[in-house]
């Protein structure tokens, strides 16, 4: 499907290029630019997907007040939902539970793999955005 859309575009793109050599210059940018939005478009759209299937994973997306880091395990996804706070100017800060935390209430296929996840996120969230939460009294005892 990426080498059909791939095709579509530079075909589309090949139109536009002939058509501002023959002299109709309006067109031909309007055609080119259109096809470089949908371009775009149509990659950030199978983002996820091609990361999933590339990687395993895909570090994340905003789903409200969560961010939802996603892995591909035996042809289903599976996905981890951690909480977002705003900090203004478009940034958001995420909450990484405590260790005990973590292993208490995260599903298997994470448990014990905190610090590999984490580094994933970091793909995507500063350092300084990562918020390590403290474990609740009852996780430590």
């Amino acid at each position: 499907m990426l080498a059909g859309v791939a095709l579509v575009g530079a075909l589309t793109i090949a139109a536009s290029l002939a058509l501002i050599v023959r002299g109709a210059w309006f067109e031909g940018l309007v055609l080119g630019g259109v096809a470089v939005l949908m371009l775009r478009w149509f990659w950030r759209l199978t983002e996820r997907k091609r990361a999933l299937s590339r990687r395993g994973f895909h570090p994340g997306r905003r789903d409200g007040n969560h961010w939802v880091y996603e892995e591909l395990h035996e042809g289903k996804v599976e996905s981890l939902e951690l909480p977002l706070d705003y900090i203004g100017r478009g940034e958001y800060e995420i909450h990484i539970p405590g260790e005990h935390d973590w292993m208490a209430h995260m599903p298997d296929w994470a448990r014990g793999r905190r610090a590999e996840i984490v580094e994933r996120l970091q793909t995507v969230f500063k350092r300084s955005q990562m918020h390590f939460d403290a474990d609740t009294p009852e996780a430590t005892a």
